[in-house]
């Protein structure tokens, strides 16, 4: 164990100092870095949604399926005009700008998650002025493509994010921020966790620490009080979660 690790009373937790450790904040795009789903909403203004959301919500099929359904119910002429008009109806966090400006300051590699696509993340995330690293799907014309897809994970997702967080260095603690069921697979390899919604829901049902949130304004409070005390708290259960997929492979 690294010298710059002090074991906690919590056995499921080791404390480790901020100077010397390594982050990456991982922050999912739909419901969270926006204030509703805009995913969906994308769908909806543009696509058929209804008939092939009520598909996957039944059950019926998978997340990759339900995408490559809806892909291709949308128009050949979708104008870069009209997304970036739907781009400028979306609502962004008040504080997601903020947010960013935080991790820049504080040198803190930040990766938005998404299992959206890129065809509107980009225009949402111009109307903040601010770059951000991205991995998501990418919809080329009306068809899918899922750089992130995994036969080794069940997910609510076409591209897992778990593998995003996997690809980091074993010695760095991982933040993450979500909201939904896209998030559920990635939390359990997370050091760190902010949660709101279904995902809230879903860390106390299985014990998993998290700080519940409902805007980066409370994000932006916890983190700094982090960095005034110098100390952050890596989660033990999340390590060996992180282990055993690195065996598996």
């Amino acid at each position: 164990m690294p010298a710059a690790w002090d074991v906690l009373s919590d056995a499921d937790f080791i404390l480790m100092k901020t100077d010397t450790l390594k982050i990456v904040v991982f922050c999912d795009f739909d419901g969270t870095v926006t204030c509703r789903d805009s995913c969906d909403d994308f769908f909806r203004r543009f696509g058929e949604f209804d008939i092939h959301y009520a598909c996957l919500a039944a059950g019926q099929i998978n997340v990759a399926e339900y995408y490559r359904r809806v892909c291709a119910s949308l128009p050949e002429d979708l104008s870069n005009e009209s997304v970036e008009q739907f781009a400028t109806d979306c609502e962004v966090d008040a504080y997601f700008g903020e947010f960013v400006r935080f991790c820049r300051d504080k040198s803190l590699p930040l990766i938005v998650v998404s299992d959206g696509f890129d065809r509107y993340i980009y225009p949402i995330l111009r109307q903040i002025g601010e770059k951000v690293e991205v991995k998501c799907n990418i919809l080329n014309g009306s068809q899918p493509v899922f750089p992130g897809a995994s036969e080794s994970c069940q997910c609510f997702c076409a591209s897992c994010k778990r593998n995003v967080l996997l690809g980091i260095s074993d010695d760095t603690l991982t933040v993450y921020i979500g909201d939904g069921l896209s998030d559920i697979c990635a939390v359990e390899y997370a050091d760190v966790v902010f949660a709101k919604g279904v995902l809230a829901a879903h860390c106390n049902k299985h014990k998993i620490p998290h700080h519940p949130f409902r805007t980066f304004a409370d994000v932006l409070h916890i983190l700094r009080k982090h960095f005034e005390n110098k100390t952050i708290r890596r989660r033990r259960q999340a390590e060996l979660k992180r282990l055993a997929a690195f065996e598996a492979e």
